[in-house]
């Protein structure tokens, strides 16, 4: 299979250019650092050339060919990479001129290597006065996995103390030494150590940089679908608060507003309403022929 990135547009192609523009909002460029946007044009660019590439892909013929914008060099690095997972030869051609050589290219990133990044690796990168993050994703497909390098300065850490209800959790010391939170215990972790931090048991962690010097980890997130038809939970017992993450619902709620599951099952028919203190007091909605009539603090 040939893929032809071809800036004037021909019956039968894909509409990179059109989606590029309906998803950045921009004809060309690419979102700075880690663009949610980039997620989903990906997603949807992946089950595109799903349809019509791939080796198994019975429908598939010698040559596909996607219309793009006159792309700057980040951007078209970005999807050259892409391109390439789905054929051996990845070629561009200009408006008003020649096809190019294969521009296919290689599905690796080195964790190690700041400096010799190229356009959509330089892309991904954030930094800010505490934090350096490299992001890896969607640049290596958008499948069900997450992959990033941070470099977590003395003193600071790497998120909240967390749990996930969808997503296995790994991470990796690259450099440094710090402190893991597990549970309820600390555990020293350097160099070379490798964290596990599935889902099932509630597993919480924390990973800290609090012994004098920069930690660096490759921080990997498996989730249990693609993210878009995923909708994780997230709990900081820190701070008492629980996260809503994923399509079609997003927010944060302390603890104390959670019902149990006894109370939920006792009371569900009943007429009442839930108060952000995570007490209740009566109503009389229709349908409930029964109202819970005692206040709860």
């Amino acid at each position: 299979m040939k893929l032809i990135l071809d800036e004037e547009a021909r019956e039968g192609a894909i509409r990179v250019d059109r989606a590029w523009e309906l998803f950045f909002e921009t004809k060309s460029g690419i979102p700075e650092g880690h663009g949610a946007r980039l997620i989903p044009f990906t997603n949807w660019l992946w089950d595109e050339l799903g349809k019509k590439a791939g080796y198994l892909n019975r429908n598939s013929g010698k040559e596909l060919t996607l219309a793009i914008p006159a792309f700057g060099q980040e951007a078209l690095d970005y999807l050259l990479r892409i391109a390439s997972f789905w054929a051996d030869e990845v070629h561009v051609k200009k408006k008003g001129g020649a096809i190019s050589g294969n521009l296919w290219r290689k599905p690796v990133v080195n964790v190690f290597d700041d400096n010799t990044l190229d356009g959509a690796e330089r892309s991904l990168v954030g930094k800010d006065d505490d934090k350096y993050q490299r992001f890896f994703m969607p640049l290596l497909g958008p499948g069900r996995a997450f992959f990033r390098v941070e470099e977590i300065s003395n003193g600071q850490s790497a998120a909240r103390y967390h749990s996930h209800s969808e997503v296995d959790e790994y991470y990796l010391i690259l450099d440094g030494s710090g402190t893991l939170r597990y549970h309820d215990k600390d555990v020293p972790v350097r160099r070379g150590d490798l964290i596990a931090k599935p889902t099932g048991p509630d597993a919480t962690s924390q990973l800290i940089a609090d012994r004098g010097e920069t930690l660096r980890i490759l921080d990997m997130e498996v989730w249990h679908d693609r993210a878009y038809n995923t909708k994780d939970l997230i709990h900081n017992p820190d701070f008492n608060e629980i996260i809503l993450r994923g399509p079609g619902w997003g927010g944060l709620f302390p603890t104390e507003a959670l019902m149990t599951s006894e109370d939920f099952r006792k009371h569900y028919d009943e007429g009442y309403r839930r108060t952000k203190d995570g007490g209740w007091v009566p109503s009389k909605l229709r349908g409930h022929k029964k109202i819970r009539e005692k206040t709860q603090h």
